[in-house]
């Protein structure tokens, strides 16, 4: 009969703790979300915080910081899909709008979705024309795509060059002069991106190097 007394008291011991948790409100789970913030542990804030938004129920969100707060959890989690939905809410409450699209620019920049950055990075311009922190990603953005070309023709004379070095070829042979117009062609191609880059900011000094190179390579 003590055995079963002590399981039913064990029993509802349970339920009471589960009472308990069933409790939390809103405010509970947001206010461990940012201890949780403050701890470095973005993947357990996050969680909290969606849980305190299934507790909020189909009520109009009005805590835009708490919104913005789950897109940088997101990211620092790296849970992609989530930040760009955060960060999109966040957009249209209208919270620390141009941060939340530079952000969106990040996540589309790590995922290799150069569209959508260049789009996004283009909508914080237009927003914030003067804004140094957008103008600096523009710059970013362009710098990349001007390199990828770069790189591109330098691999074209870096091969050619190779087989001269090996004897294969002479700098007067068809091939080899083709290729070099090749590797020019993708230079120039890749002027306007760094002039774009430079326009941006001009005190980047990737694009300045680039610059440089591209031109001293068209020149040779």
């Amino acid at each position: 009969m003590k055995k079963l007394f002590f399981v039913v008291i064990m029993f509802i011991s349970v339920l009471a703790v589960n009472a308990q948790v069933a409790e939390k409100t809103f405010a509970d789970l947001k206010n461990e979300g940012n201890a949780a913030i403050k701890a470095n542990d973005f993947p357990k804030a996050l969680e909290l915080y969606e849980q305190a938004m299934v507790k909020w129920g189909d009520k109009p969100i009005v805590d835009t910081s708490m919104v913005y707060n789950m897109g940088i959890c997101a990211i620092k989690a790296k849970s992609w899909d989530k930040a760009l939905k955060y960060f999109d809410k966040a957009i249209s409450m209208n919270y620390k709008k141009i941060n939340a699209l530079l952000y969106k620019s990040d996540v589309y920049r790590i995922t290799k979705n150069n569209a959508e950055n260049l789009k996004t990075l283009e909508a914080a311009l237009a927003l914030s024309p003067e804004d140094a922190k957008v103008k600096s990603k523009l710059a970013i953005y362009y710098v990349s795509e001007a390199n990828a070309i770069y790189t591109k023709g330098s691999a074209i004379i870096l091969k050619v060059n190779k087989d001269i070095t090996a004897g294969k070829l002479k700098t007067t042979d068809p091939v080899y002069l083709a290729a070099e117009q090749k590797a020019k062609d993708e230079y120039q191609k890749a002027i306007p991106l760094i002039e774009k880059a430079l326009s941006f900011d001009p005190t980047n000094k990737t694009a300045a190097q680039i610059k440089a190179a591209i031109e001293g390579a068209l020149k040779g």
